[in-house]
C-alpha cells in the first residue's frame, strides 16, 4: 500500500475494506448500474495508481433525493459508464460515519464530492443532480484530468428562474417600489410618510434572498422613522405624517396599519436581531387590546383622529394626543369604529403571530387564536366563506376577506403546527377559488356577482393588491405540500399574471405584489424539527426555527421516525427541493449551522 493511500484514508478516517462495515452505505437499489467501492486505503491508491478522479457519495437512509439519485441519475447507462472507466466511486453512509458526515454536512445529503487523483479538492455538488447535467460535468471532469488542468473550481452562484411571463414584470416592480424610496427620513414617499408594511418588509428579506446588503441600513432607518408615528401614552400606530418627515403625524388610528407595524416590527426584530424594535410592537399591541378589541376577540375598526363630542367642541388631534393618559380619558375617547371587519382580522392575526414568534411571547399566539376562532364563528357562512362583517348575512364575498383570513390561518399553522389551521387554511382556498376565480383568465375577482349592479358596474374587477395577497397565502399553503402537486401553485401563478400592472406605476401599494412575485421564484428550505411532542429541546428547537429569518422556509415539526428517523435525541432537519442537511442539534449553533447550509444550497434571485 502506498503512503499517499494510507495517508488519505486517515485523513477521512478510512480503514480496511469490511463488505459488512457498519461504515457501507445502505445497499444499492437494484436499478442502478453504478458500482460503489468501500471506504478504503485501497480504493484511494488505487485512484492513484490509474489517475482515476475520486467521486465521494455522502448518502442517508431517510433521505428521498438520494434514493431519487440513485434511481435516475446513477442508473442513467452515460453516467455509469463513465463514472465507471474515468472515477473511482466511493459511498458513505453519513449516519455511520459522523466523521465524513461532518466534513461535509454543509452540502446536505446527498453530497457529491469530487477529487483530483491525488486527493485535492475539485468541487462539492449540494443535492440531486440531473442525469444530463452530471453526464456533461463528469465528461468536462475527465478532459480536465487528461489535459492537466483538473483542479479546484470556484462555486458559481447560480440564479434563479422566474417565470418567463413574470420576470419583466418583478424586476419592474422592484424598480418601481425603489423609485419611491425617500433616503434623507427614510420610508417610501415625500411628503406623506405612510408606514407602509410590506415594502419594508421587502427591504428587510431582499438582504437575504439577493444579497443586497445596503438594504438592511434602509430598513433599520425605516423601522426608525415608523416607530415615531406609535402614540407614547396608549400605544398603536398613527395613519401616516405631514411635512416629509416622520415627525408630523395625522392622527387616526387605522387596523390596518396596526396589522403591519405588528408584522413590520417583528420581522425587524428577527432579521437585524435588535430586540429594541419589539418595544413599539408591544405598544401597537397593548393599544389594540385595550381599545379596539370587543369581549369576543374581534379587533374594531378605526379610532378617529380627533375628539368630537355630541353638541360639544372638537378637540383636533394634535392637542388631544398630548394630553396625558389621565386627561384624555377625563375628556372622553374619540369616536371607535366598532365594526370587525374579516379582512382586518385577518391581518391582525397574522401581525399577531409574528409578534409571537419574534418575542417568544405566547401571548400575542393567544390572541391571534381567539380572534381566529371569533371570525370562524361569527363571520364564516357555510360556503366557507367569511362575510365582510358578521352583520351581513347574505351580500356579497370579497376577495379581501377570504385573502386575509387565509393569510392568517397560514401564521396560525405555522406557529403552532396545528393541522386544524391547515384544514381551515385548505378549505378556505378552496372555496375562494371555486367561488372568485376566473376560470379563463385565472384571476380572482374582487367580489362574488352581484346582482343589483347594471352596466359597467356589473363587470368584476381584479384588484392587484388582494390578488397578490391571496397569491401570497396560496404559496404558503403550497409549500406544506413537500414538493408534492397541488392546485395552489399554479392558481398563485395564475393570479399574479392576471393582474400584472397594466399602468406604468401602480405607487406603493405595490409592494404585495413585489412580495409575492418573489415568494413564487423562492425556493422551499422545508425545516422540519423532529422530536417527542411536550419535550424542552424539541420546542426549542421549534423557537429557534420559527425565529430563524428565513422567508423561504416552511418549518413543521414531526415525530421521530414519522419523516425521518429517531436518532434518541430532537434535531432539525433542513431540506431544498434537492437536498436535505444533516440533524442540527444544537439550539445555540442553529442560526449558524442552518446558515451553512443554506449559503450553499440555494441559488440566489438576480
Amino acid at each position: 500500500m502506498g503512503r499517499f493511500a494510507i495517508a488519505l484514508a486517515l485523513m477521512f478516517g478510512g480503514c480496511a475494506a469490511q463488505t459488512d462495515s457498519p461504515t457501507q452505505a445502505p445497499a444499492q437499489t437494484t436499478a442502478s448500474e453504478t458500482v460503489w467501492s468501500d471506504w478504503s486505503a485501497e480504493a484511494f491508491e488505487r485512484a492513484q495508481s490509474e489517475d482515476r478522479i475520486i467521486l465521494i457519495n455522502v448518502v442517508a437512509s431517510w433521505c428521498h433525493w438520494c434514493h431519487v439519485m440513485d434511481e435516475e441519475t446513477y442508473a442513467n447507462p452515460e453516467v455509469a459508464g463513465l463514472l465507471g472507466e474515468h472515477f473511482v466511486t466511493l459511498r458513505v453512509d453519513s449516519d455511520a460515519r459522523p466523521d465524513v458526515a461532518e466534513r461535509y454536512r454543509a452540502w446536505g445529503w446527498p453530497a457529491t464530492a469530487v477529487l483530483t487523483p491525488s486527493g485535492q479538492r475539485v468541487l462539492e455538488l449540494r443535492g440531486y443532480q440531473e442525469p444530463e447535467a452530471f453526464a456533461d460535468l463528469l465528461r468536462d471532469l475527465v478532459a480536465e484530468r487528461d489535459a492537466g488542468t483538473l483542479k479546484r473550481r470556484p462555486r458559481k452562484a447560480k440564479v434563479a428562474k422566474v417565470p418567463t411571463e413574470l420576470d419583466a414584470q418583478r424586476r419592474d416592480a422592484i424598480a418601481q417600489l425603489d423609485r419611491y424610496y425617500e433616503a434623507s427620513a427614510g420610508g417610501w414617499g415625500k411628503m406623506q410618510k405612510y408606514p407602509f408594511s410590506e415594502p419594508l418588509e421587502h427591504a428587510l428579506w431582499r438582504v437575504r434572498t439577493h444579497g443586497e446588503t445596503q438594504w438592511q441600513q434602509r430598513a433599520v432607518e425605516t423601522l426608525a422613522g415608523q416607530a415615531r408615528l406609535v402614540d407614547p401614552v396608549w400605544g398603536g400606530m398613527y395613519q401616516y405624517s405631514l411635512k416629509g418627515d416622520w415627525d408630523h403625524p395625522h392622527y387616526e388610528k387605522i387596523t390596518a396599519i396596526q396589522a403591519g407595524a405588528l408584522a413590520s416590527f417583528s420581522i425587524g426584530a428577527r432579521v437585524t436581531g435588535d430586540a429594541q424594535w419589539l418595544e413599539p410592537a408591544q405598544a401597537v399591541r397593548g393599544y389594540m387590546n385595550t381599545f379596539m378589541r370587543d369581549d369576543e376577540g374581534g379587533y374594531a375598526t378605526s379610532q378617529d383622529a380627533d375628539f368630537r363630542p355630541e353638541g360639544g367642541t372638537a378637540v383636533l388631534g394634535t392637542q388631544y394626543y398630548a394630553m396625558s393618559d389621565e386627561a384624555r380619558r377625563a375628556l372622553g375617547l374619540p369616536r371607535i369604529d366598532t365594526n370587525v371587519y374579516a379582512d382586518l382580522n385577518g391581518l391582525m392575526i397574522r401581525g399577531l403571530v409574528e409578534l409571537s414568534i419574534a418575542a417568544g411571547d405566547a401571548g400575542p399566539l393567544q390572541d391571534a387564536i381567539a380572534t381566529a376562532q371569533r371570525l370562524v364563528r361569527t363571520h364564516q357562512d357555510e360556503r366557507g366563506l367569511f362575510r365582510h362583517g358578521e352583520d351581513d348575512p347574505g351580500g356579497l364575498r370579497y376577495l379581501r376577506d377570504q385573502a386575509a383570513m387565509l393569510w392568517g390561518f397560514m401564521a396560525l399553522h405555522r406557529a403552532t403546527d396545528d393541522e386544524l389551521w391547515l384544514q381551515r387554511a385548505t378549505a378556505l382556498a378552496d372555496a375562494m377559488l371555486d367561488a372568485l376565480a376566473d376560470p379563463e383568465a385565472g384571476g380572482l375577482f374582487a367580489h362574488t356577482p352581484d346582482p343589483a349592479a347594471i352596466g359597467v358596474l356589473a363587470q368584476r374587477r381584479m384588484p392587484l393588491e388582494e390578488n397578490a395577497l391571496a397569491a401570497r397565502a396560496l404559496l404558503r399553503l403550497h409549500r406544506t405540500s413537500h414538493g408534492e402537486d397541488t392546485p395552489y401553485l399554479a392558481a398563485a401563478r395564475r393570479a399574479l399574471v392576471a393582474v400584472a400592472p397594466a399602468r406604468p406605476d401602480e405607487g406603493r401599494i405595490i409592494g404585495t405584489y413585489v412580495l409575492a412575485l418573489e415568494e413564487l421564484v423562492l425556493p422551499t428550505v422545508d425545516i422540519t424539527v423532529v422530536g417527542p411532542d411536550d419535550d424542552a429541546t424539541t420546542d426549542a428547537l421549534h423557537r429557534a426555527a420559527l425565529t430563524y429569518p428565513e422567508p423561504r422556509a416552511h418549518v413543521e415539526r414531526s415525530l421521530p421516525g414519522e419523516r425521518y428517523p429517531d436518532i434518541g435525541t430532537p434535531a432539525v432537519y433542513l431540506c431544498t427541493a434537492n437536498s436535505c442537511s444533516a440533524p442540527l442539534k444544537d439550539v445555540a449553533t442553529f442560526a449558524e449551522r442552518a446558515d451553512a447550509v443554506l449559503a450553499v444550497s440555494l441559488p440566489a434571485t438576480e
